[in-house]
């Protein structure tokens, strides 16, 4: 960014809500891990067996039901990478989608502290 520009580029995060403060973290709940039941990623069964009803790597095609390929939750390294998306689509109510599978309370709560508490194995 030259001098020239950023005059406006300042101008332009004042009107645009992604330049506000955390506009591009995702959400999610606070998780005191220090006192929070953190599961294995091994412990979550029953949570990630309604996550990969759509999101498997044994899934193709529209058996994903319009999934991204590669953001699985059916092996521990992807699950891993995409945990903080994960949490706070659940989180935010995008996941999972009308007419699957509806996440518990309790399984919701293993995910968030999950993936907010170093996502452990």
């Amino acid at each position: 960014m030259t001098l020239r520009t950023l005059p406006l580029a300042l101008l332009l995060c004042t009107l645009l809500p992604a330049c506000d403060e955390g506009g591009d973290e995702e959400e999610g709940p606070n998780v005191e891990c220090a006192t929070a039941t953190v599961p294995k990623f091994s412990e979550m069964g029953a949570a990630w067996s309604k996550c990969t009803a759509c999101h498997s790597a044994t899934l193709t095609g529209a058996a994903r039901q319009a999934a991204p390929v590669g953001i699985n939750f059916d092996n521990f390294a992807d699950a891993r990478t995409h945990a903080q998306k994960a949490m706070s689509e659940v989180y935010e109510g995008e996941m999972p989608l009308p007419g699957q599978p509806e996440l518990t309370e309790g399984e919701k709560t293993q995910i968030y502290n999950w993936a907010s508490c170093d996502t452990p194995q």
